[in-house]
């Protein structure tokens, strides 16, 4: 069954740092994403990224803004056997802040998540961050206007 999964991501930024969360692939490769996956039938994005970052953080959140659209595509046969639900994904990314009041547990956390950290806006940037189309784009997609469209990428590569 061939399908396209809708992500929400989220920017969660409190006191000038963003929240990244910590992954390790199979192979041992350490990279970061950002808080958040797949939305469920009939759950608005907005309700899918608070739902996905208190899985993942244990913090609570409102969404501030839409602030960018990011497209995935693999075009490696193996990982189309493997996780065809991965293979084809367009993420919307949200820029959230962090409501008052503790920090619940992690309920759950997202594929090969080991941690999360916060960083600055410029450390993020220099970070093997995921989605691809944000590296080196961190400070724009935080400052910009309106909401900016990351691209379409295709990857070839088997990862996960």
């Amino acid at each position: 069954m061939e399908m396209i999964r809708n992500s929400a991501k989220a920017l969660v930024c409190q006191e000038g740092r963003l929240l990244l969360n910590s992954h390790r692939t199979s192979d041992g490769e350490l990279y970061y994403d950002l808080p958040g996956g797949g939305q469920h039938p009939y759950e608005t994005m907005e309700e899918a990224v608070v739902r996905e970052v208190l899985e993942e953080t244990g913090l609570t959140v409102e969404p501030v803004r839409f602030a960018a659209l990011a497209e995935e595509i693999f075009t490696n046969q193996g990982m189309w056997e493997r996780f065809p639900q991965y293979c084809h994904r367009c993420m919307h990314i949200f820029l959230v802040k962090v409501l008052p009041g503790p920090a619940r547990e992690k309920s759950e956390l997202d594929f090969q998540q080991t941690g999360s950290a916060w960083f600055t806006p410029e450390e993020a940037e220099s970070l093997p961050l995921v989605p691809l189309q944000l590296r080196g784009r961190v400070r724009e997609v935080l400052s910009a206007p309106a909401p900016i469209y990351l691209g379409s990428l295709r990857r070839d590569e088997v990862c996960m």
